[in-house]
């Protein structure tokens, strides 16, 4: 009939889909479908203060819309009434009386299928909206990564660099006459430097709720909940950012790659956790830190602008591309599994035990612990592929699909035989102690034996590789003596 008001569409968001309302449909075209799913909370032991960081911004988020007007559709966790996600939209649907839904681009590709299936099913029109949560579109992605042999993250850089006229000149070159000062990020942490207490956010009234909801009902995943301390809210994620331009910013780029006993997280942004939940956009994070582009080295700018719209946004386009083959890969032939030891930090390997304990604590290290001290001692120690990224799913608040695949798999194991890395990022107890405070000890000879004893196993792959070949090589100018001591710190540690 003339006059008649169309149905609102039903808009699904998820809970890593948080974000700021400018970029939703008005309420007079959607209402708002949200839910706490079970099954998401334990299809691997995720850490509980990610299940809380959730769970407490998904609530708080519905309030805010709300506020904004948005009909909302919630549903609150009920681990008694566990229906799917699926049963829980399909209830939805009637009562807003929507025949259309739309969401946001889905990254995790489990939950994409999941929701393009329901849709099929029911024979819906689905409409999906492009995410502000990433800078480069898919379609740019995939012409990018067409036709070339290996995709480097280095090329990726300079065009989005160009692309989007972040510190480059009128020709198109780059500020400071070098696309990258990654060189010059490598600096160990001296003792009369000493990083700022972090601001850790207080807990909101949700938070409160879910924290003792995760206690009765997770109790069995890792990590404390009552230790909980992360933003939640639109309010607390803009303060964390600004607390991080302010007070570590300036620092970030020398000190990058340090690792100190003193301080988890030294200067870095701890943005992750905000990003990932949509509460924070790349776009105005990396237009806030531009904002003080004549205040901050250029070290430090770029080195925070390439982990933003390089390495972030590069990840998640090789998870879209390679997500399938780097699952399914297993290039070292790794079948090891995990002991207690790896979720307890009692291996009694330092850096790693203050990682994993570090990562028990916060649900956070920075990138240097995760890489180069966890995964690389879990590739010499042979761990399966999938077990390792069950594992970094399950110790991080700010772990996704999209995230973890790509970081695990490919930089963290070189599982995938090298889609993107170009080597494997593996160490002894050298590079860990430079670019840390940890003391020699005992430590050292269990992971140089095992450091050591994976180049002999691979000693094919090193010597065929011209980048590579030195390894075997110093392993055959070893101490015979040294070697026999340290293969079997090795043996006896495995």
């Amino acid at each position: 009939m003339p006059g008649d008001k169309q149905p609102k569409a039903l808009l699904v968001i998820l809970g890593n889909q948080l974000f700021p309302l400018e970029h939703l449909p008005p309420p007079s075209e959607v209402s708002v479908f949200m839910a706490e799913d079970v099954g998401l909370c334990t299809y691997v032991r995720h850490h509980q203060q990610k299940i809380v960081l959730f769970l407490a911004a998904m609530r708080s988020y519905a309030d805010a819309l709300k506020a904004a007007g948005y009909e909302v559709h919630y549903h609150v966790l009920d681990t008694r009434n566990a229906q799917s996600y699926e049963s829980r939209l399909g209830e939805a649907l009637p009562a807003s009386g929507a025949a259309e839904i739309r969401h946001f681009e889905i990254e995790d590709k489990p939950m994409e299928e999941r929701l393009f299936k329901f849709s099929e099913s029911r024979e819906l029109q689905r409409t999906e909206l492009p995410s502000p949560m990433f800078l480069c579109s898919r379609d740019e992605f995939a012409a990018f990564a067409k036709d070339k042999e290996r995709l480097l993250m280095g090329d990726f850089y300079k065009q989005q660099r160009r692309k989007l006229d972040i510190l480059v000149d009128d020709a198109g070159q780059p500020v400071g006459e070098r696309w990258s000062f990654d060189a010059d990020n490598r600096r160990k942490l001296p003792k009369d430097v000493t990083p700022p207490e972090m601001n850790w956010a207080d807990p909101t009234t949700h938070a409160l709720d879910v924290i003792d909801l995760v206690t009765r009902e997770f109790a069995d995943h890792p990590g404390n909940a009552s230790e909980f301390c992360w933003p939640t809210t639109r309010e607390q994620a803009l303060l964390w950012l600004d607390t991080f331009i302010e007070q570590r910013l300036e620092q970030f780029g020398p000190f990058e790659d340090a690792m100190s006993t003193r301080s988890a997280t030294v200067f870095h942004s701890v943005l992750s956790p905000c990003m990932n939940l949509g509460l924070l956009t790349p776009a105005e994070v990396v237009e806030k830190v531009l904002a003080r582009t004549d205040e901050i080295p250029l070290q430090s700018l770029e080195g925070f602008v390439r982990q933003v719209i390089g390495w972030r946004e590069f990840v998640r386009g090789i998870y879209r591309t390679f997500s399938e083959k780097q699952d399914n890969s297993n290039f070292w032939s790794h079948e090891r599994g995990l002991t207690d030891a790896w979720y307890e930090g009692t291996t009694g390997i330092p850096p790693l035990d203050d990682a994993i304990q570090t990562a028990q604590r916060l649900g956070w290290t920075h990138h240097i612990p995760r890489l180069m001290v966890v995964g690389n001692l879990m590739t010499l120690c042979e761990i399966r592929p999938s077990t390792a990224h069950d594992w970094f799913m399950e110790m991080f608040v700010d772990s996704s699909e999209w995230v973890m695949g790509p970081n695990v798999y490919g930089m963290g194991l070189f599982s995938d035989g090298g889609i993107f890395a170009t080597k494997p990022y593996i160490c002894g107890s050298n590079y860990l102690r430079k670019m840390s405070d940890y003391r020699k000890g005992p430590w050292c000879d269990v992971v140089d034996g095992l450091y050591w004893r994976f180049i002999e196993k691979h000693r094919a792959f090193f010597s065929a590789n011209p980048r590579l070949a030195l390894m075997p090589k110093a392993l055959d100018r070893l101490d015979g003596d040294r070697r026999a001591r340290i293969f079997q710190a090795a043996d006896d540690f495995l």
